[in-house]
């Protein structure tokens, strides 16, 4: 008696019936089709086709013994061997998927760049935006308002500054000042905060990092206007530099 039961063989990559049959025939260690069905109970057609794919894939063999087929079981190194050719058979999958993947790097870098503009609504909305700049590079945001602490709250932004230092991501950031008893809180080697000179409160916030512009206005459902353009993207920051200026510390 064996203690290998279909489980283990399924693991291997038998389907169900697969695995009974062959089981079936180990147990019998030779046996005709009539015996394999008796003991799997299986219709015939069943254990026939099984006993088709186990010698497709060399684990069965057979002999005629007076016209009738006797099945018996391969060399239990067959189970190896087909375990060898699937690596090859990845091995050539993998080399076709690194020359295809080569393919479309180059046909990327031909493509011309779009100018492209998507819409972000809600919190929900917003912390997908923020998750996404946690992939790019450094970058600066002017004009963060009193409304944006609150209808995030401190820990998202406390916990959304943790991962974007573990990721070295750099940030300039011009606040309005009533906010700026948190910018204190947040300064450190790369987060450096300066102010506007005065008491007006704009509702609008520009985010830009690379060739992204991110408008965000933090009205009661905060509404954020991505834009994503290089030279789009230039100006604003031209703008941000000389506002970098003035803006007091």
């Amino acid at each position: 008696m064996t203690t290998m039961n279909a489980e283990e063989l399924i693991e291997l990559g038998f389907n169900k019936n697969e695995a009974k049959v062959y089981l079936s025939l180990i147990k019998f260690r030779e046996s005709d089709a009539h015996r394999i069905i008796q003991d799997t109970k299986f219709h015939k057609n069943i254990v026939y086709d099984n006993l088709d794919k186990l010698i497709e894939k060399g684990l069965v063999t057979y002999i005629l013994k007076e016209g009738k087929k006797i099945f018996k079981i391969a060399s239990p190194n067959m189970l190896i061997e087909l375990f060898n050719e699937k690596e090859k058979e990845i091995q050539e999958k993998k080399e076709k998927a690194k020359k295809i993947a080569e393919e479309i790097n180059k046909l990327s870098k031909q493509v011309r760049y779009k100018q492209e503009a998507n819409i972000y609504r809600g919190i929900k909305g917003i912390k997908s935006f923020y998750k996404e700049t946690l992939e790019g590079k450094d970058y600066v945001v002017f004009g963060a308002p009193k409304r944006s602490l609150e209808t995030m709250g401190e820990t998202f932004w406390k916990n959304y500054n943790l991962k974007r230092i573990e990721k070295k991501i750099k940030v300039r950031m011009i606040f309005n000042p009533s906010i700026k008893s948190y910018g204190k809180t947040i300064v450190n080697k790369l987060t450096l905060v300066k102010y506007f000179d005065n008491d007006f409160e704009p509702l609008t916030e520009t985010h830009i990092q690379e060739d992204k512009v991110g408008i965000i206005v933090w009205t009661e459902e905060p509404i954020l206007f991505l834009i994503r353009d290089k030279n789009v993207a230039n100006s604003y920051l031209k703008f941000f530099e000389n506002m970098w200026k003035i803006a007091k510390r």
